[in-house]
């Protein structure tokens, strides 16, 4: 069957998730060294994901960090694990954040795509992913990726776009497009154009430059005016 298997085909443009992203074999919990944040984190399991992706994306100054982080807090914001008086101020936080991330950092990450754990966002500039998207855990994302939709099917498969499997490596300027899985820990290098399945551990490469020698010429004569 393809890849718009009967998960993808019944899935709705928007829904909410649980705070709790899909994750698979979570590493054993390390506690927090701040009292209150330990604190925090038993009552709110996002606080255990956020630390995450800190350590992860290499602290909240980077711009990858920021962008996940404000993905996160918006699906927190419509789960029911929020706080009701703190449900409008973090969805008005996390709207401006995904606003600035956006059109100051060029990462376009809707928080309707359903993301892992410990997904890295290596570098900033140039990255879209459709609303649909399915990313798992582990993942690493750099400049310029693209993953969405092949543009010939929009109006007939709405949600025809790829699920990144756990592990896998995303290069510079890779596009990652249609109804495909991108198979556990395989890697697509630079600028390769993906549009079929890729399987577990495999790799998808962009063709080889062609390099030219420059064509030879002959001597060259100057004209010198007496």
């Amino acid at each position: 069957m393809p890849r718009v298997d009967q998960q993808r085909a019944g899935r709705t443009p928007w829904k909410a998730t649980s705070g709790d992203p899909v994750t698979h074999d979570t590493p054993p919990r390390i506690p927090a060294e701040r009292w209150w944040v330990e604190k925090l984190a038993r009552r709110y399991p996002i606080v255990d994901i956020i630390r995450e992706d800190r350590q992860t994306n290499g602290g909240f100054s980077q711009p990858g960090c920021q962008a996940v982080l404000f993905h996160r807090l918006a699906n927190w914001a419509e789960s029911g694990n929020a706080p009701w008086a703190l449900r409008g101020p973090v969805r008005t936080l996390a709207k401006w954040g995904g606003r600035v991330s956006r059109m100051v950092y060029g990462i376009e990450l809707p928080a309707e795509v359903t993301l892992g754990r410990r997904v890295r966002i290596a570098h900033q500039s140039g990255i879209v992913i459709h609303p649909d998207a399915v990313i798992d855990d582990d993942v690493l994302i750099r400049q310029n990726v693209t993953i969405g939709l092949r543009g010939d099917n929009d109006e007939g498969e709405p949600h025809a776009v790829p699920h990144i499997h756990r592990g896998v490596s995303l290069g510079a300027g890779a596009v990652v497009v249609g109804p495909i899985d991108i198979g556990p820990a395989a890697t697509v290098g630079a600028n390769a154009v993906v549009t079929a399945d890729v399987p577990a551990g495999g790799k998808a490469v962009a063709p080889r430059s062609r390099i030219h020698a420059p064509a030879r010429r002959g001597p060259e004569f100057r004209v010198v005016s007496g």
